[in-house]
This record gives structure tokens, sequence and C-alpha cells, in this order.
């Protein structure tokens, strides 16, 4: 998984009482200090949650745990459910309790890590760490345990800590695919280039099909300005086959490098497959901003912000077309807009008061 899917920023309302969540956070405090107390002195389990509407699955849990409240597997199936629902409450005392009845089932300390990860509360992200290094440490040969452990700690920086973690797959698997893209990651984030290229491409050296890895190696080439990003994004295309991604940064890199007439056909090809692409539309519009072809770019501008209410830059570009064009008040009405929808947006501000101070002289 990429980073931006990693830690959510909007968890839900909670539905759990002060009570429950005094009991959740002691739960958990006792296992990362590696307190296990016994299950006839555990709290009583926790009672089910109703069911959301539409869930048999969660109903059908709910109902075989009333009937045997300490089954592990069924708490763990439970969490899980809860966690997907964003309930990190109730899937934080289920996978806790999950634990403490059975401690030798390495999905459950994954799927602890996972939740205070996404939960986002201070220091969840290092307590999670803390849980999957005592997974690493109780479940040695177990490398997605250590994979888990790498991408973890490149989360919260701990870079050095990352690439140790790698290494412990490696020693294990020389030729891990897995481990060399994480090490990539780890380089990328580390600003070192060289060695990010090389780990990467180790890693599509063992498996070819990962486009995330040929996603990298294009977008660290097409930095470059070097034609070799164009081999890396296709060969995430030949992977999947449908990565609108892929064929964006290939337009974007014939765009930069002023070869228009590929751009535009990467992004007619986009268009082709998803007609709501908004950026497609917006990025030949620039193009067509760029050879004065101020009608064609304002028609791509326009259909963007009709595909997209929300996209701010095409609002803007939009408004330069119209004032390019002589139709102040239009342009003045995207500037506005612009404005309304991003207050520091300051070539817009600038672009307002131009054209305000203009119509008052």
């Amino acid at each position: 998984m990429l980073l931006a899917g990693w830690v959510c920023r909007c968890p839900h309302p909670k539905l759990c009482t002060v009570t429950k969540r005094i009991i959740f956070f002691f739960t958990v405090l006792l296992f990362t200090a590696g307190l296990y107390v016994s299950c006839k002195n555990d709290p009583a389990p926790v009672a089910a949650q109703a069911a959301e509407p539409g869930d048999p699955q969660l109903a059908t849990i709910n109902t075989l745990l009333a009937k045997d409240p300490d089954n592990d597997s069924l708490l763990y199936r439970r969490a899980a459910l809860y966690y997907d629902q964003q309930g990190y409450d109730e899937a934080l005392a289920d996978v806790s309790r999950a634990l403490q009845l059975d401690s030798l089932q390495p999905q459950y300390y994954h799927l602890l890590a996972d939740v205070m990860l996404d939960y986002g509360r201070p220091n969840d992200s290092r307590r999670a760490i803390v849980v999957l290094q005592r997974a690493s440490e109780k479940f040695p040969e177990r490398l997605s345990t250590w994979l888990k452990l790498s991408e973890f700690q490149l989360i919260v920086k701990q870079h050095a800590d990352a690439l140790a973690s790698l290494n412990q797959v490696l020693q294990r698997n020389p030729q891990s695919a897995d481990a060399f893209f994480m090490t990539g990651r780890v380089a990328l984030d580390m600003s070192d280039t060289a060695r990010a290229i090389k780990a990467l491409q180790r890693s599509v050296q063992y498996d070819a099909a990962n486009p995330e890895a040929w996603m990298f190696l294009g977008r660290i080439f097409s930095n470059r300005n070097d034609p070799q990003a164009i081999q890396y994004f296709d060969n995430a295309l030949r992977v999947d086959s449908t990565n609108l991604e892929a064929r964006e940064f290939k337009g974007a890199f014939y765009k930069r490098r002023g070869d228009n007439t590929q751009a535009f056909a990467v992004y007619r090809d986009i268009i082709a497959r998803n007609p709501d692409y908004s950026n497609a539309y917006f990025d030949m519009g620039l193009i067509y901003l760029s050879l004065d072809s101020l009608s064609k770019a304002y028609d791509n501008f326009n259909i963007a912000v009709k595909t997209d209410p929300l996209f701010v830059n095409a609002y803007y570009f939009r408004g330069v077309a119209s004032e390019a064009m002589g139709n102040a008040a239009a342009a003045l009405g995207d500037y506005k807009q612009v404005n309304k929808m991003s207050p520091g947006f300051m070539e817009a501000k600038e672009a307002r008061a131009r054209l305000e101070k203009t119509q008052q002289q």
C-alpha cells in the first residue's frame, strides 16, 4: 500500500462509554508493557455491540460470541469488521482480548497495530511499532511481520530502524521483492535517489508484476527529465492497463518536454477510458493556454470544472483564459470563486484586485 492510505484523518464519532474507554486503554497498556494477566482475572469480555444496519456478518458474530465469549478467533473477526467500519474503540477492545486469549496468532498483532495507527491518537503510532516489534521477536521467521514493521517505522521516520527490519527479511530471503521495494521507499524518504533506484530495480527484477515499483521508478526518472521514465510508466501499464495515474504521468512528462503531440495523445486516451477524468482536461487546457489557443483552453478548463466542481486550479485558469479573451466579468467571477474556495490562493487574489481596480477606473 501506498503511504496516503495508512492513516485515517477523519475517524467517525465513537460509540463507546467512558467506562469502556478506560478498560480499553488499560488493556492495551498492559499488553504493550508485556504484562499478561490470566484469563480468570481478566475483565469480563466486552458486550457485543449492535450490528450496523445491513451487516449480517457482524450480527452473526455477535450471536456466536454471546454463546462463546472467549472465542479468540471470533473476537478477531469482529475486531476486523469494526476496524473496517472505523469503530476503533470496539476493534481495539476485541483484538486486545483476542491476544490475551491466544498470543500465538501473528495476525492479531498486525490488526492491533493497524487499529492503533489508524486511530490517530497521540503516540499510538509508536505504540503500534512496539506491538509489531514484539511480534517480530515472537515470530522471527515471519517475513510479513518484519515488512509491516518497516512500513510503520517509515511512517514515523525511523529510517535506520526500518532498514534494519528490512535487513532481517533479506537475510532470510535475499530475493525478496517486497523487501527491496520497501528499501526503495525508505531511501526515497531519505532523499537518497541513487539507493532508491537500485533497490526498486532489484524489486522489479524479482517481481515484475508490482505496478507501484514501476511507478516509483517512472516518477524518479521523470523528475530527472530522463526519457527512460516512459518505459517505466509503460511497464506499470503492462501490469495494470487501467492505471490512469501512469498515463497522466506520461502525459505530464511529454508536456514538460514540449512534446505536445504525444501529450495530447495520452490525455485523449485517458478521456476515452474515463470521460470524467478532470485532470486530463485541465492538463490539455494548460497546453492550449501555452499555445495561445484561448478558446480551446477555456473549453478544457470548463469541462474540468464541470467534472470536478471542487477543482480550484481549474476555476483559476478558466478565469485566466476568460481574461485573456477579454471577458473580464467571467474572469472576475472565477477569481472570486477561487478565493471563496481557497482564501490563500494569492494569484487569484491579485488577479481579482487588478480587475476590480480596472472596473473602478
